[in-house]
């Protein structure tokens, strides 16, 4: 059966944010009308006008001149456009059970503001939500930004999320973070629009694209922290499953009867490396954290630690190495001692022949940076916008 076709009025939104997107894209350097009818196939009456319209409503301005403009065949430069940073804004905020990072963005992308706050132990699902609309509204006030020009709110939520339902699955390190409609709280009390991902998705996103990684287009990244979760980037987009939701690679199982994790299962990906660190959920530490300096003096018990986590690691590796074939991994950990010292026992242990593999996966490291979740948030915010 065929779906309907678009009506004229979709059609001109349609190409007006396709051509918003291509100067959104252009940043500081600023794209052209004869540019953006050799990118898009429209025709130049049509690109006129959408720049017109775009230039009236006061989302995109003239790029100052640089004095390195392409001289057009009739002598005259043209001009180039970029997007207003003032005409729009975008909040991206990112939380899991020991901290709240938040951070606005102008329509250029810019940071403009960020703040985190550490969460208490006994923290509750309502609690967390009340201090993300306090903050986003403080905020906005305290900006003097009118809620007319919020594109968005971009939420990373831990947990599985399903994006269909716009809801957080199940989070046990936050009382009440269980099957919450976080989207329809928040858009109802803050009076704008919001959309959710899972929080590990949103920093894959950001490392993917600002990262400076080569990863040929393919990524999958691990996020160590009290727990373990993955998201897998291939192609500027964010792979989730069939019924919408984000994946749970820290619930790979391992072994069946293996230590008992928080889901209920045995032998997760998650509950061997939380064995190995028991103070990880104790204390809300991020897994591993505070063995940078026995690993730099050459402790034998924290290399063994490392070595032990890389074992299971390799084998969620594999799995996912079998289902999406990515073309590198990152591994995201609390410092960047901690995070390359299992890439590069990874790597050893990667190193061995796979009948499988015809392609060795390149392996990366980093430390986490709470600012990058925020930025994978915002942009993501963007993206759907701009559909």
């Amino acid at each position: 059966m065929q779906g309907n076709p678009l009506r004229a009025s979709d059609l001109r939104v349609h190409n007006q944010n396709m051509v918003l997107s291509l100067i959104h894209a252009s940043k500081n350097l600023g794209t052209s009308q004869s540019e953006v009818v050799q990118k898009t196939g429209l025709k130049a009456p049509t690109i006129f006008r959408i720049f017109s319209s775009l230039e009236e409503e006061g989302l995109i301005v003239p790029a100052q001149s640089n004095g390195e403009e392409t001289v057009a065949k009739k002598g005259r430069r043209p001009v180039l456009y970029v997007v207003s940073k003032h005409a729009r804004y975008t909040v991206g905020l990112e939380f899991w059970t020991a901290f709240l990072s938040l951070g606005v963005f102008d329509f250029q992308g810019e940071r403009i503001y960020s703040v985190m706050h550490p969460l208490a132990e006994s923290v509750g699902a309502s609690q967390v939500i009340d201090l993300i609309v306090g903050e986003i509204n403080r905020i906005l006030g305290e900006l003097s930004i009118p809620k007319k020009k919020v594109i968005g709110v971009g939420v990373a939520a831990p947990g599985q999320v399903d994006l269909a339902q716009q809801r957080v699955r199940y989070y046990p390190r936050i009382e009440g973070m269980k099957d919450i409609a976080l989207v329809d709280e928040l858009s109802s009390r803050l009076g704008l629009a919001v959309m959710i991902h899972n929080n590990c998705s949103a920093l894959a996103f950001s490392e993917y694209r600002y990262g400076g990684f080569d990863h040929s287009g393919s990524m999958f990244t691990f996020l160590l922290r009290t727990g373990v979760n993955g998201a897998f980037v291939h192609d500027d987009e964010i792979y989730v499953n069939s019924q919408n939701q984000t994946i749970e690679c820290g619930h790979i199982p391992i072994d069946s009867d293996g230590p008992r994790c928080s889901c209920g299962s045995r032998g997760c990906l998650q509950a061997y490396l939380q064995d190995l660190d028991p103070n990880s959920v104790e204390l809300r530490l991020a897994l591993f954290e505070g063995l940078d300096e026995k690993l730099q003096e050459g402790d034998a018990a924290a290399k063994r630690t490392i070595e032990r986590a890389a074992g299971y690691l390799v084998i969620a590796m594999k799995v996912l190495t079998r289902l999406l074939a990515p073309k590198s991994f990152l591994f995201v950990g609390c410092c960047e001692t901690v995070a390359q010292a299992l890439c590069e026992q990874v790597e050893h242990l990667m190193s061995e022949p796979d009948a499988f593999c015809c392609e060795k996966p390149r392996i990366f490291a980093t430390a986490y940076d709470p600012l990058l979740a925020q930025k994978g948030a915002s942009d993501l915010v963007l993206q759907e916008y701009f559909r």
